[in-house]
């Protein structure tokens, strides 16, 4: 037998960690060294972001308009590369334990960003970004600490090797600039498969995919007569006072994203002496959307409500662009409670024409079956919270007849451009005025 003369156990304290790693206990014996490892604890601050869903605010105190954009910008990219998806909710909402917010906030004034500690156990869980990390690259190093700290408590539910076996969490590309390292980005899907649902990092394809090219019926011409653009040519200005303001920014940046998949054109107008008939005019007040389709006479709309939708409604501005082309939402359809539940109560009063079904001539026909294709991933389709009066943070307007793991609640309405469905629908409903646009050139 071995008789154990002294156990000696040094540790160093370490400020601002997060994760409290394996503790060695060395014992000094006679004969040789014993190595113990006693099991790993932690700070006990972790919890997952229900459904991998995080709600965050950003301090508008501490952050100029730039600032607030580049944050936002990075958490898109961020939630590319991961199944984690973020949603941006105003700084007055209401949060409890269950449903935490993400508030992103520099109350000290830092310049630089030390690692910091994450607190789960109260309903707001701090994140500072201090002002010499605005950049991409700093802020997701925050965030992945974040995330990481919320996965201290979490069971592992599936091991590295079948996350990229199964779900090909590699890149296909090794030139594919990223933000994420494969290790932390297999870590955090690896934690959040059940919160997830779906470790996927390209975007969902819908289960329900064409079997042929749309087409127009007499019914659809009849329908569009006199809502397309002629010659697929918007005219629009922007009130002087808002230009390369961040809601300038999301309107050009929507509509070029538009013009790089279709034949259509937007034309801005900055001469005040030119005042073309028909005008799309984002200024500080208006209305709130545009007319469905071409109008004629000038429309004066609020570039702010063109480009704030409910919280996390990313493709909001592409779906009000769409809109002013003559595109009614997905959600929109005649036959849309096979797919989808209106909960009228939480449609905010005066809102509910917003949610009204068109008639079935307003969509497109599949050529070879005569059905009418439903997608959820348009750009068009209405985010769960569409017009909401006062939801929390699981309260909906919207809700899929058949959701597994929130799928399609997560996916509808945040495009950042447009699904397949939506340019196809475009260059066929333009078709014709865009050719009598090139032969007009010629």
């Amino acid at each position: 037998m071995f008789k154990i003369h002294k156990i000696k156990l040094k540790y160093t304290a370490v400020k601002n960690i997060n994760f409290i790693g394996p503790i060695t206990v060395v014992v000094h014996c006679k004969m040789f060294t014993w190595l113990c490892v006693l099991f790993l604890f932690d700070a006990g601050h972790g919890q997952l972001w229900p459904k991998g869903v995080v709600h965050y605010a950003i301090n508008t105190k501490d952050y100029d308009l730039h600032s607030q954009d580049v944050i936002m910008s990075t958490l898109s990219e961020i939630q590319k590369e991961i199944c984690i998806k973020f949603f941006q909710i105003p700084l007055h909402h209401n949060s409890s334990v269950e449903q935490k917010i993400l508030y992103i906030n520099n109350h000290d004034k830092r310049k630089t960003c030390p690692p910091d500690n994450y607190y789960f156990n109260n309903s707001v869980v701090d994140m500072t970004v201090g002002y010499k990390c605005l950049n991409q690259k700093d802020i997701t190093r925050i965030v992945v600490d974040m995330l990481k700290a919320s996965i201290t408590k979490a069971v592992l539910t599936i091991n590295s090797n079948d996350l990229i076996r199964k779900f090909q969490a590699m890149d296909e590309d090794p030139n594919r600039p990223t933000l994420l390292t494969p290790k932390d980005r297999n870590f955090i899907n690896a934690h959040y498969h059940s919160e997830c649902g779906t470790l996927s990092q390209r975007p969902t394809i819908d289960a329900r995919r064409f079997s042929g090219p749309l087409q127009m019926t007499i019914d659809n011409e009849a329908f569009y007569k006199n809502k397309l653009w002629p010659m697929g040519i918007v005219m629009y200005g922007v009130e002087n006072s808002l230009h390369l303001r961040p809601y300038h920014t999301a309107l050009k940046y929507a509509m070029t994203t538009i013009e790089l998949s279709t034949c259509i054109v937007f034309q801005e107008i900055r001469d005040t002496v030119l005042k073309p008939k028909n005008l799309l005019w984002f200024a500080s007040e208006g209305e709130e959307t545009p007319e469905l389709g071409f109008k004629e006479g000038n429309q004066t709309i609020s570039l702010i409500s063109m480009t704030t939708g409910a919280p996390g409604h990313t493709a909001h501005t592409l779906n009000l662009l769409l809109r002013a082309l003559g595109v009614p939402m997905m959600s929109n359809r005649h036959d849309r409670d096979n797919y989808i539940t209106v909960n009228w109560k939480n449609v905010q009063e005066g809102k509910e024409r917003y949610l009204e079904k068109l008639p079935e001539a307003a969509w497109l026909c599949d050529q070879d079956s005569g059905h009418v294709p439903y997608s959820f991933e348009s750009a068009t389709h209405a985010p769960a919270n569409f017009m909401c009066g006062d939801c929390s943070l699981t309260a909906h307007t919207v809700h899929p007849v058949q959701d597994h793991l929130w799928q399609r609640t997560l996916s509808m309405g945040h495009r950042t451009d447009l699904a397949p469905c939506d340019i196809e629908t475009l260059n066929i409903l333009y078709n014709k005025h865009c050719q009598d646009r090139y032969m007009a050139k010629n």
